[in-house]
């Protein structure tokens, strides 16, 4: 924003990414890309297997199925074995992108840009929208799926800098998204000038509601 650019940010929307972690590409990342054998690999495969699942629905509860696909939600290690499966997903970044970052399965793809001239921001958007494709043919290859519609983006800059930005629609994949003027990231409110105020709304709100509660709880 200090050198009069604008920041292209797309948050990627991932449906059901723990439980689509195949099992075999796991297995076999493990070994090709961190050198991962023997007993050691035996106790991933330990880990990843045997495990099953039943459905229980006012008071009916389904057969036992066997789990052959994902990694233990909730877990302390599932998150790290899903970094460890998508690793490669960084290359396909870093060959269209200067940067991007990602905790777990919260991926946010970004550009920075000059809006003028028109040609920085045809440029940014081309860099992104081919970043997308192969991001989406990567997670096809291996089982994951990006939802298209609900994957979010936004452009962040100075009031001045954003009148000259003249696009506000993103193709992800077969969609066409809509910028929005905020979106929610890893339960923060981001928007397009940084001035954060739905979530300090929304940290004073419950704030407000913790004051009230402490003056009529006995303790």
């Amino acid at each position: 924003m200090n050198r009069q650019h604008v920041t292209l940010l797309v948050i990627l929307d991932l449906s059901a990414a723990f439980d689509t972690v195949d099992h075999h590409i796991m297995l076999e990342r493990l070994k090709s890309s961190f050198d991962i054998q023997d007993q050691v690999l035996k106790w991933f495969i330990s880990y990843l297997s045997n495990r099953s699942q039943v459905i229980s629905v006012n008071g009916g509860t389904s057969k036992r199925f066997e789990l052959k696909n994902g990694v233990p939600q909730g877990s302390c290690f599932g998150p790290r074995l899903f970094v460890l499966y998508v690793s490669k997903l960084f290359q396909i970044l870093e060959s269209h992108l200067p940067d991007a970052h990602a905790f777990a399965d919260d991926n946010q793809l970004y550009v920075s840009f000059q809006p003028d001239p028109m040609s920085g921001q045809l440029s940014a958007v081309t860099v992104m929208e081919n970043c997308i494709d192969d991001i989406k043919t990567w997670m096809l290859n291996h089982k994951l799926k990006l939802n298209d519609d609900k994957t979010d983006f936004f452009i962040i800059g100075t009031r001045q800098q954003l009148e000259k930005v003249n696009f506000d629609t993103l193709r992800i994949g077969d969609s066409y998204v809509t910028a929005s003027s905020e979106a929610k990231d890893l339960g923060f409110w981001l928007d397009s000038q940084m001035k954060c105020d739905t979530s300090v709304n929304s940290s004073s709100y419950f704030i407000l509601m913790i004051e009230s509660l402490h003056q009529i709880s006995p303790c």
